[in-house]
């Protein structure tokens, strides 16, 4: 999943340029770094580490251990005296002020793409960012290689690590913009300069930081702020503030807005869409390009997403027909949709692990796609960051989870508590459980699993729901292939690049 980062080349001298910093007398300024990162853990031969100060610890704490496990350089605002980094080769970079200096590197690497003719596209929305970006990834890998964000590297730090390793000759670059606040956005897109800026949709994932849906809109809008080159706006048609995004896009000095979605007047228009399998059967009008192809994905909005993709594809120049071949191979992402089979606690089973996130839009689709196949015990923590409209969004589940009629429901979290209290004065047949923890959990699913279970997971982040998925997919006999968590394991010293 994270395989289209290209190397990174960046001398010594690029550095100290880019950030206005100085190497330490007596320490190497030839060399080159092939990697960027802020995780010490993350270090290897030719790593340049970052010390940022986070929340709860300070980068500088781990130039040791980056240095230990290989980095060849530290960007510091302030000197580490250890013989470890002299014994280890890592050079130390002084500036005033780290995080200052990676926006810097960010900046001035995007500059120096822009000049060759590298494009980027930039990708926001209430829901689907991180897939959409995967997706696009995904598809441009196969059509020329392409350098995007890893995993749900979308915030203040995120965007510009993901800049500040940008080789120049990549041909595009793909960035996922997320925000907590109003304005945030908007450093990030003028940071990152998109040729492009797709929105996926505007949903209520943000009320926690937000008065109304319009608000979110807002600052989500905030992406066409730094658009240039191409100057192209990708906008969901099926959207009620599509006038509105496309209004503030034209205001923005978008050159073009190309219009997706099922509604006929849109540009690129979802024809149909039928699961089957190993996915999805799509049917679509692509600019006038008919298309008939499949989606490993097996949720329906991942077909709308799709088509979004694709108009990127167009509008980049490169022919959506053979993009859309690649999609057959593109299947849901861990955390998001993936389906593992295997045995747990003696019983086979198949697990549904969608437990990387979840707001009222992505919890009611993910269990309106259930009713195909109702799972037989359900997962569910808190949904989180919705502010003074939680109990509405958490009591609206209710009516769509009596329609699935699991055997077993596990809440976890005081709002998924009053949930299955509610489900079980509408269903006394439903077993439902309430823990204090994602270990509780755990123990109890073992006891309570049957031969041939289906399992679906899901919950916000920050509730628990994600620790009972990754214990069972540890668990599972024979372990499944390619569950890393690619975006769960950020240590405090990753400064949490995630963001809604």
């Amino acid at each position: 999943m994270n395989n289209h980062l290209p190397l990174t080349a960046l001398h010594a001298i690029e550095i100290q340029a880019r950030t206005g910093g100085h190497i330490v007398a007596g320490q190497s300024a030839d060399f080159v770094i092939t990697d960027i990162t802020i995780d010490s853990r993350r270090c290897h031969e030719g790593s340049l580490f970052v010390a940022l100060p986070g929340k709860q610890a300070d980068g500088h704490d781990f130039v040791v251990a980056a240095a230990k496990n290989g980095a060849r350089a530290a960007l510091v605002s302030r000197l580490i005296d250890d013989p470890a980094l002299s014994a280890g080769g890592c050079t130390q970079i002084l500036v005033e002020d780290s995080l200052q200096a990676l926006g810097d590197l960010a900046v001035r690497g995007r500059i120096a793409h822009q000049k060759v003719g590298g494009r980027l596209v930039g990708i926001t929305g209430s829901v689907g960012k991180t897939g959409s970006k995967e997706m696009l990834a995904h598809i441009l890998q196969r059509m020329g290689g392409c350098h995007a964000n890893r995993a749900s590297f979308n915030n203040h730090v995120g965007v510009p690590l993901t800049l500040a390793a940008l080789p120049v000759d990549t041909p595009v670059a793909v960035q996922e913009m997320g925000m907590n606040a109003p304005g945030e956005i908007a450093d990030l897109s003028l940071m990152a300069g998109p040729d492009i800026a797709l929105i996926t949709c505007i949903a209520d994932s943000h009320a926690g930081f937000f008065a109304s849906l319009a608000d979110i809109a807002a600052a989500k809008a905030e992406i066409f702020d730094g658009l240039c080159g191409l100057g192209v706006a990708v906008l969901n048609r099926d959207d009620e503030f599509f006038d509105e995004l496309s209004r503030r896009a034209k205001l923005a000095g978008a050159n073009r807005i190309i219009s997706f979605g099922a509604s006929n007047d849109s540009e690129f228009c979802l024809l149909s869409s039928t699961a089957t399998k190993n996915g999805r059967k799509i049917e679509a009008d692509c600019g006038g390009v008919q298309l008939c192809f499949s989606l490993g994905m097996r949720a329906p909005h991942w077909a709308l997403n799709a088509i979004g993709i694709l108009a990127v594809i167009e509008t980049l120049g490169l022919d959506v027909t053979e993009a859309a071949r690649h999609l057959v191979d593109f299947s849901d992402l861990p955390g998001r949709g993936a389906q593992y089979n295997g045995i747990f606690n003696q019983q086979p089973i198949t697990l549904v692990d969608d437990s990387y996130n979840a707001g009222p839009a992505s919890m009611g689709a993910a269990l309106a796609e259930l009713a195909s196949m109702p799972p037989q015990i359900m997962v569910l923590s808190d949904m989180l960051e919705l502010g003074d409209g939680a109990g509405t969004a958490h009591d609206a589940l209710v009516p769509l989870l009596t329609r699935l009629m699991p055997r077993e429901v596990i809440a976890l979290g005081p709002e998924m508590g009053r949930v299955t209290a509610a489900l079980a004065a509408a269903c006394p047949t439903v077993a439902c459980h309430v823990v204090d923890d994602s270990d509780q959990a755990t123990n109890l699913l073992a006891r309570i699993v049957q031969e041939n279970d289906r399992i679906f997971i899901k919950g916000s982040n920050g509730s628990g729901a994600h620790h009972v998925a990754n214990a069972l997919i540890a668990g599972l006999n024979p372990k499944p292939e390619n569950t890393t968590d690619f975006a769960r394991h950020a240590g405090l010293q990753e400064g949490e690049p995630h963001a809604a």
